[in-house]
């Protein structure tokens, strides 16, 4: 029995809290808020076209295969060890270069707090990227035990209680008949975007973003108890937590700030900042500041042990080196989240010398939506062939209306992720830089991001097949000294 099977079972409430510590975050909110009451169609419309046939298809093959390794085990059983490491690789890859922004993003709060000038010091930013991952990395060396409450805390005070706060004071702020500073009519014109201009489009695209990661927590699943029926049901609470923060809370600010004055980046400090003043409780804002910032900091350390359960599962397979293949006595892969911690600090430091910090930053964004997107094309493409494949397999759940039904479901993800691909290499609108240039960008990294994985598995076939040699070898010698023991024992008698 391994490490991880030994370990103690987490119930669903625990693992609902690991799961929203990955996906559920408030710092969307300003962005999900700027197209005002467009913003209920848009999530609805994310969550009905991807997050929905994310969560079904993760649900039935988490039940179908409930070993560690997510991704991996779903794609290795479809199309093969080869493209498992793929997709698995791209998930865990995009999570490198997004937990490095996240992390900028609790810098910047933590400063708004302390000191708003060390929000422009790339220094007091790197320091924040290395004390926070390699922080949250110790935390998770503890095993998914520690890592429950360590979430239950985070969330708790990092999104619960600033999501309700804000959601109480939108409310609060309405009934007391304040002006409503968005248009909130419920016209066809005011919550029905025009879906034939780019710009609507990308924005759609931003909320498909909001809502990635649900399948991510299912490289847990052998740690939950009765992972069958209880995986299912935490997805599902946390779908439902999502949609509703993102309307509701979004809503709570865009009454309060014109849509056209949010900012993407400070707007959920706006709203706190607006409403604390306008109540005489000006030193709630910095105290809000501090409870987002420990949420974010619980999302980064949810993702620590998430994609890289996927490489644990590939390094035990054999597919990767053997040296990659230690584990603690809590069944985490040492040396896999000692490199993923090096590889985010490297990150960190190019972030530093990088003159142009805010070109690089949606650069690095666009990237990372793109690679991650390739893993959902094969995880969708996966579930629809094992269908076929393995139909012989028993799921606790599966996605309803049989086949066809998942050729629906798991059809209309692979084409939104499809789309997402392709608007992925268009520029957002507040990028300086050249079109072009963008475009280079992501297709070049998307290129060496594709190639890495292929390069690193022919790798570790080739590590394998000395280890077989070598374990040929001294077979072969034992064998020959246990015949001349033999042949000198008969020839003494």
């Amino acid at each position: 029995m391994s490490s991880t099977e030994a370990s103690p079972k987490i119930g669903v409430s625990t693992f609902v809290m690991i799961t929203a510590a990955v996906v559920v975050s408030v710092r969307t909110l300003p962005m999900t808020a700027q197209p005002g009451m467009m913003t209920i169609f848009l999530t609805l419309a994310a969550a009905l076209l991807f997050l929905v046939p994310t969560a079904l298809v993760a649900a039935e093959l988490a039940t179908a295969w409930p070993q560690d390794g997510g991704i991996f085990i779903w794609v290795r059983e479809a199309f093969g060890e080869r493209l498992g490491f793929v997709a698995v690789w791209m998930q865990w890859i995009q999570m490198v270069f997004g937990m490095t922004s996240i992390i900028m993003i609790i810098a910047a709060t933590i400063a708004y707090v302390v000191d708003p000038a060390l929000a422009s010091n790339k220094y007091f930013m790197l320091g924040m990227i290395l004390l926070v991952w390699w922080g949250c990395t110790l935390v998770n060396l503890q095993g998914v035990k520690t890592l429950g409450w360590v979430s239950t805390i985070c969330v708790s005070l990092g999104v619960f209680l600033p999501g309700i706060v804000l959601i109480i004071a939108g409310i609060a702020y309405v009934l007391g008949g304040n002006p409503i500073m968005t248009d909130v009519s419920f016209s066809m014109s005011n919550m029905i975007p025009h879906f034939s201009d780019a710009g609507t489009l990308g924005l759609f695209i931003g909320f498909i973003f909001v809502v990635m990661g649900m399948e991510v927590s299912a490289s847990n699943v052998s740690s939950i108890k009765d992972a069958k029926r209880n995986y299912p049901i935490a997805i599902i609470l946390v779908s439902i937590i999502m949609v509703f923060l993102s309307v509701v809370g979004s809503a709570a600010i865009f009454v309060a700030i014109p849509k056209e004055e949010i900012s993407m980046t400070a707007g959920l400090m706006q709203a706190f900042e607006l409403y604390f003043t306008k109540w005489g409780m000006p030193w709630l804002a910095p105290v809000m500041g501090l409870s987002i910032a420990l949420g974010l900091i619980g999302q980064v350390n949810s993702w620590v042990l998430g994609p890289v359960r996927g490489l644990q599962a590939t390094a035990n397979s054999g597919a990767l080196p053997a040296f990659l293949q230690k584990s603690n006595k809590h069944g985490v892969p040492v040396t896999l989240v000692i490199i993923q911690a090096v590889a985010i600090s490297l990150v960190g430091v190019l972030i530093t010398v990088i003159p142009d910090v805010d070109n690089f930053y949606f650069m690095l964004m666009g990237l990372t939506g793109l690679v991650y997107l390739v893993a959902y094309l094969i995880m969708f493409a996966a579930a629809i062939w094992l269908r076929y494949k393995r139909p012989d397999i028993e799921r606790s759940f599966k996605v309803p209306g049989g086949n066809l039904g998942m050729w629906i479901v798991s059809g209309m993800g692979f084409v939104m992720s499809l789309l997402a691909a392709y608007l992925a290499f268009i520029p957002p609108g507040s990028f300086k830089g050249s079109a072009s240039g963008y475009f280079m960008f992501q297709l070049i990294g998307l290129i060496v991001m594709l190639v890495i994985p292929f390069l690193v598995y022919a790798y570790g076939q080739k590590d394998k097949l000395r280890q077989a040699k070598k374990l040929q070898v001294v077979a072969a010698n034992k064998a020959a000294k246990q015949e001349a023991l033999d042949e000198q024992h008969a020839a003494a008698h």
